[in-house]
């Protein structure tokens, strides 16, 4: 588990917004969570089980009245959190991830009164250091430059935007790279009176972009809320471990279970009587275990795939500034696809309760990881734009679009060459790569 993650969730006890916390806690190994403008004044131990699950500790600011509200979460096996102050726009503190590292964290979510929203540099002022790394995020409800608005009124540099740019400059904090929509905020509005701006975002010290860890932002996808969840993600390889297989108490429950388990005991062994109860036993759960794998796929496939649609839509929004009304309707119909196939897989993770080893809002993963220095993490590629005009974000598809990018290359030289007016060596495929011509390389 390797990610820090925020999201002004707009209520925290939606149903819809609890569904997406448990996702996209799961799918990007979250191991530290903060959820803004809960609109909740007080949350329990049992309350939080119910939102995310039982292995996690928690704080909160509450809202006033039916306005604001800040919770954080983080995983209390992996990680403890001391908490240095909190009030209505902020909470500060040190998130010490065992026999690892100690991280200062805060978590913004500013005041649109720019008078009001004066104290919350002050305060943050104070505990900015230099000494270990730190991370500041959060909704800051405040623009930076025209870049960061499209649509609605035109973006004018004002005294709100000066004093977040004073207050970023004078305490060494820095934005790094991202993937995802640019935008994270929507009025969800069509037409001319659609509005989108950047106003999450991540800041990171000079300590904490020279730690060793590689680091990356994500802007996910917007859906229970107009604000998209920004994900720290602390980029590892992923290594290959054995699977471990356990017995689940749903098989019992489905009668086409019974007829794997009969055809697999009905084949014919020969050798020794306890070796082949071994045998049979083993090639039984492993049926089982793929058989039930591939039931649950269907659901996950289908999420997937509505997942990777909502995002392109939001990608052209992004960049049109608007949708279609066609695409505004498709858009809808997707999110209610979406939130619908989540309540089918929390329903059927529900099934599985009995099973004291897969515990709700959780999944198996890897304690910690090996992290990258932080100079391959300036010179990483998290993303590409392959010769079919797709971008792709997985590392072995980014590395055979540059071995075909070069060979490309290496043949259409080869191929200058062969119509050169006077004889010349031709290049072999290594000199590709040293080579310092005038070509174009596009």
């Amino acid at each position: 588990m390797s990610s820090i993650s925020f999201w002004n969730c707009r209520g925290a006890w939606k149903k819809r917004a609890s569904l997406y916390i448990k996702e996209f806690v799961k799918d990007n190994g979250v191991l530290f969570l903060a959820l803004l403008e809960t609109k909740s004044i007080s949350f329990n131990r049992s309350e939080i089980n119910t939102l995310i699950g039982e292995d996690w500790d928690y704080s909160f600011v509450p809202s006033e009245g039916l306005s604001g509200g800040i919770v954080i979460l983080w995983k209390s096996l992996y990680s403890s959190f001391k908490i240095l102050e909190t009030n209505q726009q902020f909470i500060i503190g040190d998130l010490e991830v065992f026999n690892k590292c100690i991280w200062r964290i805060g978590f913004v979510y500013a005041n649109k009164d720019v008078y009001k929203r004066r104290s919350l540099w002050e305060r943050l002022q104070i505990y900015s250091c230099n000494d270990i790394p730190m991370v500041i995020g959060g909704d800051f409800n405040c623009l930076l430059n025209k870049e960061d608005k499209k649509g609605g009124k035109r973006f004018f540099y004002a005294l709100g935007s000066r004093e977040m740019d004073l207050f970023l400059a004078s305490n060494d904090l820095h934005e790094v790279n991202r993937v995802g929509p640019k935008f994270t905020w929507s009025n969800n509005k069509s037409g001319a009176d659609k509005i989108l701006e950047h106003l999450d975002h991540c800041y990171l010290n000079s300590m904490a972009l020279c730690s060793p860890h590689r680091i990356l932002v994500k802007h996910l996808a917007r859906i229970a809320s107009d604000h998209c969840p920004i994900l720290l993600n602390l980029f590892e390889s992923k290594a290959e471990f054995k699977k471990l297989i356990r017995f689940e108490d749903i098989w019992i429950s489905n009668p086409a279970s019974s007829s794997l388990v009969k055809k697999i005991w009905e084949k014919k062994s020969i050798g020794d009587h306890s070796q082949n109860l071994n045998l049979k036993m083993r090639k039984t759960l492993k049926a089982l275990f793929y058989w039930n794998k591939e039931n649950f796929r269907i659901f996950n496939s289908s999420k997937d795939t509505i997942l990777g649609d909502i995002q392109e839509l939001q990608k052209r929004e992004s960049i049109d500034g608007f949708l279609s009304e066609k695409d505004s309707w498709i858009r809808k119909s997707k999110i209610s696809d979406y939130n619908s196939t989540l309540a089918k897989i929390n329903t059927w993770w529900r099934q599985r309760a009995k099973i004291k080893w897969a515990t709700q809002g959780d999944s198996n993963t890897k304690f910690f990881h090996t992290f990258a220095s932080a100079r391959k993490n300036a010179n990483f590629i998290n993303s590409i734009l392959n010769s079919n005009g797709l971008i792709v974000e997985d590392q072995h598809q980014i590395e055979n679009s540059f071995v075909s990018f070069f060979e490309n290359k290496w043949r259409n030289i080869n191929c200058i060459l062969d119509n050169w007016p006077f004889p010349i060596t031709k290049l072999n495929e290594d000199d590709v790569f040293s080579l310092n011509t005038e070509f174009s390389f596009s």
